[in-house]
């Protein structure tokens, strides 16, 4: 999993790095190349003379090893400009792999969309280090628990016309007002267009990191901090839940459920390694939600098919005849913080919120190359946060000014 913390590094373009713990175990340690990267490999090898006489039963293992270590150092050294020779392809076409059990093995399965060319070109441009600032190369072996940070550039990105806020800034925190569709870091299709970057360069502070996260997706409140040396004072108070957060959302109106009330359930992750799911057991997540107002004017989601799915997978006190075709304003308190929380619980709960593309029904994403659509932001906001300041002591609170925009037709 990507983490949202500052590399201990210097900042390039308005950029810093992104960042992932490698995992106590190694999933994908056993993997190993495709028949075709094999042949490939072994006419590299065969066209570099690399193979080697040995007596074993798979000979071809040696030739592939040689070929991985030969590209590995002509990766290394963007002056080594070797290619095959015509007989066989050019090195475009070459498919590069990296030795099972090594840290280039795992980004490569780890982030399938980008290709083993790549991180090879990253790593000889010397951009992907560890925590300790020494440079990775492809045959380093996984370490476990080692913090890989990697650089990373875009030839097109598209634009996000909306712009943030900034609330409050002292020395230790800046406070934004974050719009619909701006993610918070680095990701995908979207490295200057994000919130951190952004901050970044109009405020020129390098070492701006937040404090906790909010999806692309969701408008409102996010907390920076500023300083290095009392970063650990603010994420301990969300760990220790010792912040108030309120959000707002705009959804159906379930007759058969009374509010207030407190839903808890186990959240797992899903099959789809972007979305959350609820399992049995122990509930580790916990939302309080209540009714500001019920909308006077009839509201039509635009996402509709979600709703009739909701239906025939809500749990069994949502009934499809209390469904009633009317929307609301609510409030919702997350009391932990688990990834997607309020947007699982709504779903849950038959009430999934307006525009979520995600929940109860996935609706995939466009092509990369496709242009951004902006038109139906998800009806959910981050209204305020508030928490005892644990260096100043000082109470804090924050609110967001913006307003869902379904609210502007239905008052």
């Amino acid at each position: 999993m990507e983490l949202g913390l500052s590399p201990p590094l210097p900042t390039r373009d308005g950029v810093g790095a992104s960042c992932i713990a490698l995992p106590s175990v190694n999933p994908f340690a056993s993997g190993a190349p495709s028949t075709q990267t094999k042949n490939s490999l072994d006419a590299y090898a065969t066209a570099h003379h690399c193979r080697t006489e040995n007596t074993s039963a798979n000979p071809t293992n040696t030739s592939t090893d040689a070929a991985q270590r030969l590209i590995a150092n002509t990766f290394l050294n963007p002056t080594h400009q070797e290619h095959l020779p015509n007989a066989t392809t050019d090195q475009s076409n070459l498919e590069i792999i990296f030795p099972a059990g090594t840290i280039a093995h795992f980004l490569v399965h780890q982030f399938p969309a980008i290709s083993a060319h790549e991180w090879s070109l990253r790593m000889a441009a010397g951009n992907v280090v560890d925590e300790h600032g020494v440079t990775v190369t492809p045959t380093r072996a996984f370490e476990a628990g080692l913090r890989i940070y990697y650089y990373r550039a875009l030839e097109t990105e598209p634009r996000i016309p909306f712009h943030e806020v900034i609330l409050f800034q002292d020395e230790q925190l800046v406070v934004v007002d974050k719009p619909h569709f701006l993610p918070v870091i680095p990701s995908g299709r979207y490295l200057q267009e994000t919130l951190l970057v952004r901050l970044k360069r109009k405020l020129g502070i390098d070492t701006l990191v937040p404090i906790h996260r909010i999806d692309r997706g969701t408008a409102g409140v996010i907390v920076f901090s500023v300083q290095e040396s009392t970063r650990g004072k603010y994420q301990q108070l969300f760990a220790t839940r010792e912040v108030r957060k309120t959000y707002e959302a705009i959804a159906p109106i379930n007759r058969a459920l009374r509010f207030p009330l407190t839903h808890e359930s186990c959240l797992a992750p899903d099959e789809h390694f972007m979305r959350m799911k609820e399992i049995a057991g122990e509930a580790n997540s916990h939302t309080h939600f209540e009714i500001i107002r019920e909308l006077t004017a009839p509201c039509t989601n635009p996402l509709a098919p979600t709703l009739a799915h909701a239906l025939k997978t809500a749990p069994s006190h949502a009934l499809a005849s209390t469904l009633a075709p009317s929307f609301a304003l609510y409030r919702l308190r997350p009391i932990t913080g688990r990834k997607h929380q309020l947007r699982v619980h709504c779903a849950a709960l038959a009430i999934p919120i307006v525009n979520d593309s995600m929940y109860p029904t996935f609706l995939p994403e466009p092509a990369r190359d496709a242009p951004e659509d902006f038109s139906n932001p998800l009806q959910l906001l981050a209204r305020t946060v508030e928490f005892i300041d644990p260096i100043t002591g000082a109470a804090r609170a924050f609110s967001s000014a913006r307003q869902l925009e379904l609210l502007a037709t239905h008052t």
